[in-house]
Formats: structure tokens, C-alpha cells, sequence
């Protein structure tokens, strides 16, 4: 005969009052340590065996234990398990939203026969799990078990059993919901790194790119294979790209063309996402498919169709080997829109192929790209730039007012006027040079090479950063120069380029505090044709492994940095025939150089310095 099972209802209910007030304002951290001690306290104050909560995939019947505990005597229930092929019938309850309640094996009904040996193999004598449902769909389910002897379940107890469902599954769906959101935000990044490296990409190396983008796209989303399609013509696409994952049990196999995948191929020319979370889901129709992923080892999918000018170009898919996915619906937005862009770079390289255009483009998109830096580099300026106008300001303010005074006098002597007033338009045209500098510095430009005197020019990037470096206790030394030759080059992507490179030199002088080796030295020299600009700094230096890689697109040694600085400065040098790298200074620090080459080689029309 079961026994009532014994418990202190007020002892119960209090425990009740303090996991609902504990759970109100937890931290989305928090919650997973919350549920262990609230499962080991469930478990302690009812006199039971064990207590579980479990995640439920309705698409692919799968349990998975979450949380459980149990008394130090009983093993724990399994990870995972198949809940279509060892539990049928508590899964269809479940989905149903009814509780699942047995004081004893036998009082299971016939059709949960197979239930019964599953509960039997896992010692369970009696139970009860409540479904937990989170805005309509299962979530998982809050189970309860006796495993030394049956016991009977009031109906007092199944309400609250009932509400503590509820609690956990509002702490559970707002733990999800601030994972999904934490997963589609890294996407959105992921994707903002794909498509800016898509826009730096040379012509010729948007393959690469486009290669690089797959293998991120599978290893953020726990994939085994990423491929872009393209169209075939007649509904059918074929390889265009594919990556693998490298470490896959055995040799992986895949398939060329979609011919083998006929009900797939026809929703994608229909412009429909095919997302399969197993091959279980695919209908009876699509029995060729089932074959053809099955023999490559597929078990789940995703399939985003590309759309090009309106019509459908190729597919993207994602496939899982190793493990059933349930492809999130908060990254499906994220993976169509780099569907369309990779198809985009496609469609372009083809025109390349028939046409030389996009190098116009590919131009138009690098000096978007540097228009931005600029745009940063001048905001970085700005308190140095307001300090440095200020002054003028403040000076034609004062020299205005003395020559008013002046003027105003009985005898007024005309010479200090106007000696006043020359200094009050000297000033403004002081104030007026640095807000010219900051425009062209922020203004869309495009490249307009002319003859330049170079050291003149590193004079005025010298002038626009001395402020700075006098508030922060910087001193900038230029060498002298013997006679120099004319460069072809546009100044203001030079000046671009020297301002970034004295502003990293800055900055790693910042990283060491307060030393007394805070210089900046510039050195420019003539050799072979070539002009040479020499920028080194007494900072922190750059590693070993660095001395590259701060030339590649989104790497920064900075926590705040874009990341994007010194690989357009290379580009902008090498548009202009020269070479920037990178070395260690002697004595510590970091050199940086390029070379220019000359506007006539052999030139005898020097420039005084």
C-alpha cells in the first residue's frame, strides 16, 4: 500500500515564498547556480530521492537534464535522453501541457507501456513531472522522484508542484531570452567583421574573404560544413565555396550539385529557408533528399536561399554532422543577410570577369572606409583642436578690446590701432587655419596627387598634434633634412597617414606613464629614387608576433581601437607606389616607416628645406 508522502506543508510553502522572491530580480548569470540549491533544497524539504528539471526540443523529441539533485545514495538520471523512442507517452503529455503523475509503476495506463520500462530502468517508484511552458511552446519539465519507496502526491502538493514549474520557467525563459540576445549580438559583430572584410578585400582576393567568412559563420554556429551555392540555371545550384570542419570523426563526404537534393532545390528556387533540426522532419515527399543527406552524414540543416535583382541566385546552407541543431530563429535574419551579401560578391566578380568595373568600386568602397578614419582620427583631435583654437579666440577678444580702447581715447593714436587690428586679423587667420585643417580632415575625398614638398608637409601634421602632445608631456623632434626632392602625392591622405602614425606613437607613449623618455622622433630621408619618412616613438613597443598583424583589418593592440588605422595607411602609402612597415626602435619602442617614390627620378630640381 503507498504511503502518504510526508512533508511540512508550512515548512513547504515557506521554501515556495522565498525561490519565487529569490528569482524575481536574479541576474540571468545567476539563475543556473539559484536552481541547483533550490532543487537540493525541493529535494531535502518534501523527503523524496531526487528532483530533475529537463529542456525539451519538441522538434526532435530530445530531453536534456539541465539541473538535477539527488541524495548522495541514488545515481543521477541520464544526460539525454530520446524522449520519441523511451517515452512517448509522457512526451505527448507533456506537449500537451498535462502533468505526469504516478504513485506506483503499475497505475500507468497500457500505452505507456514503453514509459514504464524506461522509468523501471532508472529505479523510479513513483513520480511526478510538471511541464514547463514558456509563452506556448514546452520548454522542459520540473520532475520529482521517490526511488526507495511508492508515495502518494496530494493534490495540495501538485498545485504548488505546479507553480514551482512556473517559477522556473520564467527564470529560464529570461535566461534564454538574454543568451539569445548575447548570441545574436556576437553574430551581429561576426557579420559586421564579414562584411567590412569584404569591403577591404582587394580585387582578385574576395574568394579568400569570402572562405573566411564560411569557416567563422560554421564555427560561431557549432557547424561541421558551411556552402555557397550558386545557380545552375533550371532550379538546380552548384559548389561555389565550401568550408569543413577540420576536426570531423572520419572522412567527411558532401555533395556537389543539388541534383541529389531535388525537394530541397525546388523551396530554394522558390525563395523559401529550408531548416531541418534532423532529417526526421522532412517530409515523405522528399525521400531522394533523405537519402542523399543521410549518405553524407547530415543530420541537421539550414538553407538560406541568395536573391539577387529579385531572382534567385544561389544558397547558403549550414549542416551539423556530428549533432542535431536547432538553428536558433534570432540568427536566421543575420545568416540571410550575408547570404545576400556573399551572392552580391559573386555577381560582382562575374562583371569583373566581363568588365574591369569594380575596381571603381572597390576604390569607392577603401576611400569610404578611410573618409571614416579620418573622421575618428579628427574626433580623437577634438579636445587638443578646441584647446588650440581658444587661444586665437581668446587673443583676437583681447586685442579687439585694447584697440576700442584705443580709438576711443581724445587724441586716439591711429598706428596702435591699426597695429591691433593687424594682430586681431593675424589671429583669426590663425583660427581660421584650424578649422580648416579639421574639414579637410572630415571631408569625402578622393585621390588628387600633385607636387609636394614633404617636409613641409610633416611640419603641418607636426602643428596639428603639437597641442596634444603638450598636454600630455610629449615632445615631437623632426631632424633636420638635407635638399629634397618633389613627391606626387594627395596630402591629405599623407596627412592621414602621418597623423596616424604620430597618434600611435602617442598612445603607446601613454601606455608607459609617467617616464622621462616621452619623445617622438621623425626622420626623413632621400635614397634610390625614394623618399623615406621615419616615425619612431619610446612607448611600450610592439611584440614579436605584432609587428605584421597591426597591418591587418580589425586587429588592435587597443582596447578602443577601430583596428582598421594602419591597414589603410598601408593602403593609401601602396596606392602612391610606396611600402609602410613596421620594426623595433633601438633602445625600445616602435619604428614605423615608408618610402614615396619621387615625382621625377633623377630629378636636379631640389626644394630647400
Amino acid at each position: 500500500m503507498n504511503s502518504i508522502l510526508t512533508y511540512d506543508p508550512v515548512r513547504f510553502e515557506r521554501l515556495m515564498s522565498e525561490l519565487s522572491s529569490n528569482f524575481i530580480a536574479l541576474p540571468a548569470q545567476d539563475i543556473d547556480g539559484a536552481i541547483d540549491d533550490s532543487l537540493a533544497r525541493i529535494v531535502r524539504t518534501l523527503n523524496i530521492d531526487r528532483s530533475t528539471l529537463s529542456r525539451v526540443f519538441p522538434l526532435t523529441g530530445i530531453t536534456e537534464v539541465t539541473h538535477s539533485f539527488a541524495l548522495d545514495s541514488f545515481d543521477p538520471v541520464p544526460n539525454q535522453l530520446p524522449a520519441r523512442l523511451v517515452a512517448p507517452w509522457t512526451l505527448a503529455r507533456a506537449l500537451s501541457n498535462q502533468a505526469v503523475v504516478f504513485e506506483r509503476l503499475d497505475d500507468l495506463p497500457p500505452e505507456a507501456e514503453i514509459d514504464k520500462q524506461t522509468f523501471r530502468s532508472i529505479g523510479l517508484k513513483s513520480h511526478v513531472t510538471m511541464p514547463i511552458v514558456v509563452a506556448g511552446q514546452l520548454h522542459g519539465g520540473l520532475s520529482f522522484g521517490c526511488i526507495r519507496e511508492e508515495r502518494a502526491w496530494p493534490n495540495d502538493l501538485l498545485g504548488r508542484m505546479r507553480l514551482l514549474a512556473d517559477v522556473f520557467g520564467a527564470a529560464l525563459a529570461r535566461k534564454r531570452a538574454q543568451e539569445e540576445l548575447d548570441n545574436a549580438i556576437g553574430f551581429e559583430r561576426l557579420a559586421s567583421a564579414i562584411l567590412a572584410s569584404l569591403v577591404l578585400a582587394l580585387p582578385g582576393q574576395e574568394d579568400r574573404a569570402i572562405a573566411l567568412g564560411l569557416r567563422d559563420i560554421g564555427c560561431f554556429m557549432a557547424a561541421d560544413q558551411v556552402t555557397l551555392w550558386r545557380g545552375a540555371g533550371e532550379g538546380r545550384f552548384g559548389w561555389a565555396q565550401h568550408w569543413m570542419a577540420d576536426d570531423l570523426p572520419g572522412p567527411a563526404a558532401s555533395t556537389r550539385s543539388s541534383s541529389e537534393l531535388p525537394w530541397i532545390s525546388a523551396r530554394i528556387a522558390a525563395g523559401v529557408v529550408v531548416r531541418l533540426a534532423r532529417l526526421a522532419e522532412l517530409p515523405a515527399q522528399a525521400a531522394l533528399d533523405l537519402a542523399a543527406l543521410r549518405a553524407i552524414g547530415v543530420r541537421s540543416l539550414l538553407v538560406v536561399p541568395i536573391s539577387v535583382s529579385g531572382s534567385i541566385s544561389g544558397a547558403l546552407s549550414i549542416a551539423s554532422l556530428r549533432q542535431e541543431n536547432e538553428w536558433p530563429d534570432a540568427l536566421t535574419p543575420g545568416v540571410s543577410l550575408l547570404a545576400e551579401v556573399f551572392g552580391s560578391v559573386h555577381a560582382r566578380e562575374a562583371a569583373e570577369r566581363r568588365k574591369q568595373a569594380a575596381e571603381v568600386e572597390a576604390a569607392h568602397w577603401r576611400e569610404r572606409l578611410a573618409h571614416l578614419v579620418r573622421v575618428h582620427t579628427a574626433g580623437e583631435m577634438s579636445v587638443a583642436l578646441a584647446h588650440e583654437i581658444t587661444q586665437p579666440l581668446g587673443a583676437i577678444e583681447n586685442y579687439a578690446i585694447a584697440a576700442r580702447r584705443r580709438a576711443s581715447e581724445p587724441v586716439p593714436d591711429m598706428a596702435h590701432v591699426i597695429d591691433l587690428l593687424d594682430k586681431v586679423i593675424g589671429q583669426a587667420t590663425r583660427a581660421g587655419d584650424v578649422v580648416q585643417r579639421m574639414r579637410s580632415m572630415t571631408q569625402r575625398h578622393t585621390l588628387e596627387p600633385k607636387a609636394i614638398d614633404i617636409r613641409r608637409a610633416v611640419e603641418e601634421c607636426v602643428g596639428m598634434v603639437s597641442m596634444d602632445c603638450d598636454l600630455r608631456g610629449i615632445r615631437i623632434v623632426l631632424a633636420p633634412t638635407g635638399r629634397l626632392p618633389v613627391v606626387m602625392v594627395d596630402d591629405i591622405y599623407l596627412q592621414q597617414v602621418l597623423l596616424n602614425l604620430l597618434r600611435n606613437a602617442m598612445e603607446a607613449i601613454e601606455l608607459l606613464g609617467a617616464d622621462d623618455r616621452r619623445q617622438i622622433a621623425i626622420t626623413i630621408g632621400y635614397e634610390a629614387d625614394e623618399l623615406e619618412v621615419q616615425v619612431a616613438d619610446s612607448g611600450a613597443g610592439i611584440a614579436d608576433g605584432d609587428l605584421e598583424r597591426v597591418f591587418e583589418s580589425f586587429y588592435s593592440t587597443k582596447s578602443s581601437g577601430l583596428g582598421v588605422g594602419l591597414a589603410i595607411c598601408r593602403k593609401l602609402i601602396e596606392a602612391h607606389g610606396g611600402l609602410l612597415w613596421a620594426s623595433h626602435r633601438p633602445g625600445g619602442g616602435a619604428l614605423f616607416r615608408f618610402t614615396l617614390p619621387v615625382a621625377t627620378p633623377g630629378s636636379d630640381h631640389p626644394l630647400d628645406p
